[in-house]
């Protein structure tokens, strides 16, 4: 290089150089081109890192600041500085006027790997001055914004790294205390809750927003709701926030960081303050703020402990213009408020009082109170509950509407939501009914069921509405009452029942309690009898529900037979029974011996059985099939050999076999064939009983009263003979007639019953020829008798002889 040229170039650093020095600014010239090198983001307490308007990354912590990277090029209002989880990701952004009174943004990301911040050609623009940006510690995605020019919106928009998209996410609410001046920050915590602050001054306001009415917002037009703390007394023009995971919080202002005991903000002391020095460093000259000079923002990756109170309204209001004001408050300071809105029931997004970052180990009061003038407390069953959110851990409960809670220290949870729930005192009964088919399939709702749900006040007094114990279910399956207690101490007992419809069953039934805790119990309905529910009390819910399912349609076939009469020998299983389907049943048979699985209790479709039996035995008389339902009232449609089957009818049908008795018929002649009259015989049975038969001879045989029912003469007829063998013995001959005593058998069976003896015939006895007067017949009487006479006188002779050898 010649003299000249070096000459020219000292002229122009000194020039340089006193320009600068004139311009305020830090001076470092020229330099050597810096070196890539990597740097460590740290997330542990009590640090704190920052961002100026030249776009370079401090760090302060111990109340001493060092630079963290190489600054970014050609910006001069960075601002917007956000840090991931772990630090892993690092962004801000330079801003510029738009031209329409509002600015647009270039989204620059800071490589930890090179120290280097690079622009990711990403801007957007807006009507409102850019004020903070944050990393949301939960999704990772870096979310920016500003306050329009009368500080009553906060318009919020989100940069997606991944996509590289900006989109609007909404506007927030700031209007309470609102001022054109309206400075602040932007932070998040792990549960992706948001903070958003407002400097105006020494007065200093957080705005939170949950991270579900953050993640519901999407649009510009779409307002999202948030909860604002009380106004503060701190550092004045605040312009920069960031918290730690002790619950400390930090606010910047230019070159200052205070640290504040949160969340009511008490307890500052100066984290980091900046100093000034200025020099010569060889030939170039130094003038520099050792620390935050001109910070822009403040940001770190740590999360702070949380406290939010939220209202929980269940069961309805008691009147349609009830609501309720949540407080917050640390040691009589009141912390936060918020107002619940409108008629919704269950969890209250207005209203809502933080999340506000909370230092840990301090203990949060809270409390409701009527948020209208009509409200009335008492008219509600209350009770409260804090617990660390997505675990198990209750950290205090009570019955009451105002209670406190000690924030966990680090490790035993982050965010800490108190609930207070809110119930009319009422308890709620409703009973839901589902209809089945046969198979147990196709549910359906049941309308037009009786069901029931007899409130009786164990404790103080209940009333119900409607007052009837039963009502029917609606078009849904739905019936439903509303229990009224005296007193937040009432108790009740509920006798739960249904009533049964013909052609359905019982299939299964529980009811669910839940009550106003969130805890639940179960109790199971065995069947449609009434159940009682116990300790019934206000804020519970009731919810039972039955299912009942179409009765099977069953066909029973039964055969019974009759013997005692004839003393017959069939069985029942001797027979074979069917019922034969129509096309309505799908041409449905059962078939088997009665008793057996084919044909009790078988399972048919509805339609129209034709009833049939099969067998051998004979003998038998078949009654009428005779159809009845098998258990309960019901109608049953049958004739003398069918019947017509319900959906859901069990049904029997019965037919009887009678064994018949059997008859016996005979005669009585003379040898030449005419009936002869007036004998009488002996029949005897198979049990060996005898009857007498006497010839009956009546004008008809209604006229005959013995045994024998043929009114003829010499005709005999015996009905009404058991089975077995018969005998039939002549006792009396007709007169004049020689008895015939030869015993006559025969048996009597099914097979034959109708027994035809024949005709048994008499022989007529001789006749005795008497003498008339004188003459040769005079004589031989005279002979006879005189032969009898000796005849006698020798008898006598040989008995008188006998006697007398006996006693010698």
């Amino acid at each position: 290089m010649t003299r000249l040229g070096l000459r020219v170039r000292a002229w122009w650093a000194a020039l340089t150089a006193v320009l600068m020095v004139a311009a305020g600014g830090a001076v470092m010239l020229p330099a050597a081109p810096a070196q890539a090198a990597p740097v460590s983001i740290s997330c542990e307490p009590d640090v704190v890192y920052s961002v100026s308007g030249k776009g370079q990354l401090r760090k302060a912590a111990g109340g001493v600041s060092s630079d963290v990277g190489n600054p970014a090029s050609g910006v001069g209002k960075f601002n917007g500085l956000g840090i991931g989880k772990t630090g892993s990701a690092v962004y801000a952004y330079n801003r510029s006027s738009n031209g329409s009174g509002g600015e647009t943004v270039e989204i620059y990301r800071f490589d930890t790997s090179t120290g280097q911040w690079s622009s990711t050609q990403k801007k957007k623009s807006s009507d409102v001055a850019f004020i903070g940006g944050a990393v949301n510690l939960k999704s990772g995605l870096f979310y920016f914004g500003g306050y329009t020019a009368d500080g009553k919106k906060f318009r919020l928009f989100v940069y997606d790294p991944d996509s590289g998209n900006i989109a609007s996410k909404g506007w927030i609410n700031t209007s309470a205390s609102a001022s054109n001046a309206s400075n602040g920050d932007i932070a998040f915590d792990s549960s992706g809750n948001l903070f958003v602050v407002r400097g105006v001054g020494q007065k200093t306001t957080i705005f939170s927003v949950t991270s579900t009415s953050l993640e519901a917002g999407s649009g510009e037009s779409n307002e999202i709701i948030a909860g604002d703390s009380k106004e503060r007394t701190t550092t004045s023009n605040v312009n920069g926030v960031a918290f730690d995971e002790n619950g400390a919080g930090y606010l910047g202002a230019e070159s200052t960081v205070s640290a504040w005991d949160t969340p009511d903000w008490s307890n500052e002391s100066q984290f980091f303050a900046g100093t000034h020095r200025e020099g010569l460093l060889g030939w170039r000259v130094v003038w520099d703020w050792v620390g935050d000079t001109g910070s822009t923002d403040l940001a770190s990756c740590s999360s702070p402990a949380t406290i939010t109170l939220q209202k929980n309204i269940q069961d309805g209001r008691a009147k349609a213009g009830d609501q309720f004001t949540l407080n917050l408050e640390q040691n009589g300071s009141p912390l936060a408020t918020g107002t619940t809105t409108g008629t919704g029931t269950g969890p209250q997004q207005v209203g809502t009082v933080g999340p506000l970052p909370a230092k840990r180990g301090v203990t949060i009061d809270f409390s409701e109170t009527a948020g209208t003038s009509d409200t009335n407390l008492d008219d509600y069953y209350s009770e409260y509950s804090c617990a660390v959110e997505g675990s198990q851990k209750v950290l205090a409960s009570g019955k009451a509407t105002s209670g406190s809670v000690k924030i966990p220290a680090v490790g035993q949870g982050d965010a800490v939501i108190c609930t207070i729930k809110n119930a009319p005192l009422t308890a709620n009964v409703s009973i839901h009914k589902d209809v089945v088919d046969e198979n147990g399939e196709n549910k359906k709702p049941g309308k037009d069921w009786t069901v029931g749900a007899k409130a009786t006040a164990t404790t103080d007094s209940v009333t119900s509405t409607p007052t009837a114990a039963t009502q029917k279910t609606d078009a849904n399956g739905n019936a439903k009452w509303g229990l009224k207690f005296s007193k937040t101490t009432g108790r009740a007992t509920v006798a739960i029942s249904e009533t049964q419809q013909d052609g359905f069953e019982f299939k299964s039934g529980s009811c669910e309690i839940t009550h106003l805790d969130g805890s639940k119990d179960t109790k199971k309905l065995t069947s449609d009898k009434s159940t009682d529910l116990t300790g019934i009390k206000p804020g519970d819910n009731v919810d039972c529900a039955y299912v009942n399912k179409v009765s099977d349609t069953a066909l029973t076939l039964v055969k019974k037979v009759d013997n005692k009469a004839a003393a017959g020998t069939a069985k029942d299983t001797d027979w074979t029974l069917k019922a034969a389907g129509d096309t309505a049943s799908g041409n449905k048979t059962i078939e088997g011996k009665t008793g057996s699985t084919e044909v009790t209790k078988a399972k048919v479709k509805a339609g129209k059985y034709s009833l049939s039996e099969a067998g051998t035995p004979k003998g038998y008389e078949a009654s009428d099939w005779v159809c009845k339902p098998t258990s309960g009232s019901g109608v049953v449609t049958s004739d003398k050999s069918s019947v017509t089957l319900k959906s859901g009818d069990d049904v029997t049908c019965t037919i009887t076999n009678t064994a018949k008795t059997g008859a016996v018929t005979w005669g009585k002649t003379d040898e030449s064939g005419t009936a002869l009259k007036g004998s009488v015989w002996t029949l005897t049975g198979p049990d060996g009983s005898a009857v007498d038969v006497e010839d009956c001879v009546a004008a008809s045989a209604s006229d005959c009263s013995g045994a024998d029912k043929d009114p003829a003469a010499g005709k005999f007829s015996v009905a009404d003979l058991k089975w077995g063998d018969y005998t039939l013995t002549e006792k009396k001959a007709p007169a004049g007639y020689i008895l015939d005593d030869t015993p006559h058998t025969f048996t009597v069976s099914g097979s034959d019953l109708d027994k035809k003896l024949g005709s048994y015939t008499n022989e007529q006895k001789p006749r005795v020829a008497l003498p008339l007067t004188g003459g040769t017949g005079s004589q031989i009487y005279l002979i006879g008798g005189a032969a009898l006479l000796v005849a006698a006188g020798a008898i006598a002779l040989l008995k008188g002889l006998r006697r007398r050898n006996r006693k010698h």
